[in-house]
């Protein structure tokens, strides 16, 4: 008998929207724009055009995770649970998967909003089948910008060779 879990789990990877370039509170402070929060929401409806129903959502501890978060939301985009991982802020590649590798197999769908190059690198890093004529990761992601990702398995196998960048959404 295997230990492999053969459900089909779906990860989403956003950077957060467009924020402002400067805040008191220093980075973690800034905050979206007004231009940035309708990004966002325009992703969050993209996203439940996508079928897209997360079970949890993992942001930073910056202002402007929280708030793409938020408008997401307000979009409509529903989720169960939202926690915040500092090894989001900042992370490489390595420290987004950790984050990832840490969550409970009872999640379907997870919705990781950080930073760039975290996010962007680690979506690079992934196996693409997007569909013909389909905007590629490697042509840029700009604030905002979305990839769906399939994984086959545990959160805690995350991620193998079938782990793969299925939609991408530039903003």
């Amino acid at each position: 008998m295997s230990d492999a879990d053969p459900t089909m789990r779906i990860l989403v990877l956003m950077r957060h929207s467009q924020a402002q370039s400067f805040s008191a509170g220093g980075d973690l402070g800034r905050e979206l724009t007004e231009p940035g929060r309708q990004l966002a929401a325009d992703v969050g409806s993209w996203l439940l055009g996508q079928g897209v129903r997360p079970d949890v959502v993992i942001v930073s501890p910056s202002t402007r995770t929280r708030q793409t978060w938020e408008s997401l939301r307000d979009s409509g985009l529903p989720a169960q649970d939202v926690w915040s991982d500092e090894a989001i802020y900042d992370g490489d590649p390595v420290d987004i998967i950790e984050s990832i590798q840490a969550v409970p197999d009872d999640v379907g769908t997870l919705v990781v909003i950080g930073h760039a190059p975290g996010i962007p690198a680690l979506a690079l890093d992934l196996e693409q089948h997007l569909p013909e004529g389909a905007t590629s990761p490697a042509n840029g992601w700009p604030p905002a910008s979305v990839a769906v990702v399939g994984h086959p398995g545990s959160w805690a196998s995350f991620p193998t060779e079938q782990s793969a960048v299925v939609a991408f959404h530039r903003a």
